[in-house]
């Protein structure tokens, strides 16, 4: 049986969290800026963003999941459509603005930590992105998943290695932030900025759809969606714990990458070393998951119009194009992309995904005989 329609348990269960933490697991995150921003800076107070981001992530998963999986919808502008119908272009332009948003923070701090470590002129940097992006969508889904699979684990073995030395190391300065209840504003700002992340984060679900193909049943969904929210959640946790060690030197609160300053605090150059590969491995999954998610729109857009999709040379350009317009983005610098692109975005995709989602999902999941020529005239 072709590798494409495997139905192991792997391939219906957690594939598709690993290609959504992986696609999730870049831009700010990876900097510890995203975190930050969304829970580091409310201190003690940031265990509520937690909560909300874990069930927005598991609702907006599973829902995602089974929507894509009824009505086999395994591009996102044919997904898209069973939520918001011929509305579907909103989706679409925000899609791509994000996306473009964040593979430019990444490839911001991947340009500001090789210039730190290695002296590297940013273009270096930008070059070595570009390519590597271009030349995966070159060679097609399987390059795409190996590739984003073996970024899962090294992404991971780095993040259990720094959680592991950094809460070792401030475990002390974080039981006396819990102690002294240390936070900034309140549990209910802590709580709006937990719904603000998971909602411009879940257009990282349609990156995902190519992989639902292999989902059977509801249950299915229903687990995969669980592992994905699992995987996010538990990254976001246990680095905002690692936060909270620092929570009172502002020269790490107020850092582009909070991370990269904890390790010339708790690590030796190895360290940093370790996370230099970490992200740049970071920054082209996320690279290549979003850019994938667009070009797979693209190939359905081209073979409705002219029965015939786009080659693995085209892809591999439009690949490269949209990085290249990302890294030009990225000048702008992290804070402000983070702070300001993130959160405008955050309530645009709140309004045309989630609230769609969550009540017109909800009906044609449970009657997918619901208004049905209604909705085949999207």
């Amino acid at each position: 049986m072709e590798r494409r329609k495997s139905r192991g348990l792997f391939y219906r269960w957690l594939l598709p969290a690993i290609i959504f933490q992986s696609v999730y697991m870049g831009g700010g995150f990876t900097t510890g800026r995203e975190v930050m921003e969304f829970g580091g800076r409310f201190g003690v107070n940031g265990i509520y963003s937690v909560i909300f981001i874990s069930l927005g992530f598991f609702v907006s998963a599973f829902l995602s999941y089974e929507v894509a999986r009824v009505y086999k919808a395994f591009d996102y502008r044919t997904w898209v459509k069973q939520i918001l119908w011929k509305f579907w272009p909103i989706f679409d332009v925000a899609f791509i603005i994000l996306a473009i948003i964040v593979i430019a923070v990444v490839g911001s701090a991947a340009a500001n930590i090789m210039q730190d470590m290695l002296h590297l002129p940013y273009m270096i940097s930008a070059i070595v992105v570009i390519g590597a992006i271009g030349f995966l969508h070159f060679y097609g889904r399987g390059a795409i998943e190996w590739f984003e699979t073996i970024g899962t684990v090294i992404l991971y073995a780095m993040y259990v290695l720094l959680w592991g030395i950094t809460l070792k190391y401030a475990w002390g300065d974080i039981g006396m932030t819990f102690e002294k209840g240390l936070s900034a504003e309140t549990p209910w700002s802590a709580s709006i900025a937990g719904i603000m992340y998971f909602a411009y984060n879940m257009p990282a679900f349609p990156a995902v759809l190519f992989t639902i193909d292999r989902l059977e049943r509801r249950s299915d969904s229903l687990i995969a969606g669980f592992n994905s929210s699992l995987l996010v959640s538990v990254a976001f946790f246990l680095t905002w714990l690692c936060l909270l060690g620092f929570y009172t030197r502002p020269e790490i609160v107020n850092a582009p990458i909070p991370w990269y300053e904890i390790m010339k605090v708790v690590g030796g150059l190895w360290l940093r070393g370790f996370y230099v590969l970490a992200v740049f491995w970071t920054l082209i999954e996320t690279g290549v998951g979003m850019i994938h998610a667009i070009i797979r729109r693209a190939d359905v857009q081209l073979r409705e119009l002219k029965g015939v999709g786009l080659s693995r040379v085209q892809e591999g350009v439009i690949a490269a194009l949209i990085a290249v317009v990302s890294i030009l983005f990225a000048r702008y610098g992290i804070i402000a992309l983070v702070a300001k692109g993130y959160g405008t975005l955050a309530w645009v995709f709140f309004a045309v995904y989630f609230i769609p989602l969550v009540t017109v999902g909800v009906i044609r999941i449970i009657n997918p005989n619901w208004k049905k020529d209604f909705w085949t005239k999207a």
